[in-house]
């Protein structure tokens, strides 16, 4: 029962991880993208 429900919250924090992981992920490439437009137009 116990060894259950630590493989399932160790499962839960993976998936928390790695939701945050790509979050993290979109936010730096949208930033940095957004810089980037600012300092060099591409239009």
């Amino acid at each position: 029962m116990l060894l259950s429900f630590c493989f399932h919250s160790m499962g839960e924090t993976v998936f928390w991880l790695k939701l945050l992981y790509q979050l993290g992920l979109l936010c730096f490439f949208s930033f940095y993208f957004w810089i980037g437009d600012k300092e060099f137009p591409l239009v």
